[in-house]
Order: C-alpha cells, then structure tokens, then sequence
C-alpha cells in the first residue's frame, strides 16, 4: 500500500467499552452492543421489543441516536432468568439412564 496514497482509506471505528463506561453517560449503538456483549444486529433487534425501556433512547438529532449506558444494563439484567434449571429433556434423559443403570 502506498504510504502517501491519497484519500487516506477509511477505517472502521471499534466501539471500546473498556475506556471509563462509568463516565460514559449516553452511547451510541456499537458501543452499547458491545458493552452487553452482544452484536450490533442483536441491539437492535432488542430495541424493538415492548419491555425495552423507552427512556434508554435519546435522540440528539435525525442522524445522532444515543443510549443511557445505566438503563441498558438495568434492562439487560432484567432479561435473565431467576434460577438456572436443567432443561427438561436432559433431566428425562439423566433419570432414563440412572434407571437403566440401577437395573443392571
């Protein structure tokens, strides 16, 4: 590549999540996505579901969307589950086995 090739290519910005999130009032998208460890593609799709808060979103302008970093996480620890419990199926299958076992 040309040192001095001209326009300069374009480069990707890397949303990074490490740099004081704590400081970090309103986020765009990418970054959002990133500091709940899931994809962009994911982000969205969430924000079109009912339970998202609504007052996540802050539109700066037509083009300049942000999100407060404090209700993302307050709504992403909603989405997990209460208890951790084994799948049904596997529960059927491991009490199938021990019988079988049990019988030999």
């Amino acid at each position: 590549m040309d040192r001095y090739a001209w326009p300069p290519p374009r480069r990707k910005r890397i949303a990074n999540p490490e740099v004081a999130p704590a400081a970090r009032l309103l986020v765009d998208a990418g970054t959002a996505a990133a500091v709940l460890s899931i994809s962009e593609r994911t982000f969205h799709s969430l924000r079109k579901r009912s339970e998202f808060p609504q007052d996540a979103t802050v539109v700066l302008g037509p083009r300049c969307v942000r999100f407060r970093l404090d209700a993302l996480q307050v709504f992403a620890t909603s989405l997990l589950p209460g208890t951790l419990t084994e799948p049904r199926q596997l529960r059927e299958s491991r009490k199938a086995r021990s019988k079988e076992a049990s019988q030999l």
